[in-house]
């Protein structure tokens, strides 16, 4: 079985590889369970446990080349997930679209030496965007983390009148919250 708890260092760790695959990229918004473990050392060991940080590029389109290139050397199937029991998924621009308002400034800044400046999402953020996926997985990971205090109904009550979603986008956030709820 693959994955760990994830860490900040592991964070930084892929982030580099991420950024010799891709020389060009400066500025990447880092989502997911994986954000919120790196930021939050704090939360129990499930809920830091994972296999991936997903990277969404923000100064240059995602190429195929460069994708490819992320595949092979930090991808799911590449020896440095082998090795470090965790790996890279290049994520699409789209898979930002449906976070709150305003996420671009909650979001944590880590500057790397490397020339690669991450915005890690903030949890809440995270959270939304969990219920907005609806997997059993998300829905679960999101009733652990209201556990701990981290995030509140209230927060995500307040994200989510604040989002300018379509009905069916918004009707999918609900059905989460609902399930979350039981």
């Amino acid at each position: 079985m693959y994955g760990k708890e994830l860490t900040l260092a592991d964070l930084e760790k892929v982030a580099r590889k991420l950024k010799w695959c891709v020389p060009a990229l400066t500025d990447a918004v880092v989502i997911g369970s994986g954000a919120v473990a790196a930021m939050h050392p704090e939360l129990p060991g499930e809920l830091r446990f994972s296999v991936d940080f997903d990277f969404v590029p923000q100064n240059l389109p995602i190429l195929y080349f460069d994708s490819m290139l992320v595949d092979r050397f930090i991808g799911a199937e590449s020896e440095f997930r082998d090795e470090e029991l965790i790996y890279a998924d290049y994520a699409t621009p789209d898979t930002v679209r449906c976070t709150p308002p305003g996420w671009k400034e909650r979001a944590h800044r880590i500057n790397l030496p490397e020339g690669l400046v991450l915005h890690v999402l903030d949890v809440s953020d995270v959270a939304y965007n969990k219920l907005y996926a609806g997997r059993p997985k998300d829905i679960f990971w999101v009733r652990g983390l209201l556990g701990t205090g981290l995030i509140t109904w209230a927060r995500l009550e307040e994200l989510h009148a604040s989002n300018p979603l379509d009905a069916a986008d918004r009707e999918k956030v609900e059905r989460s919250m609902a399930l979350v709820r039981t």
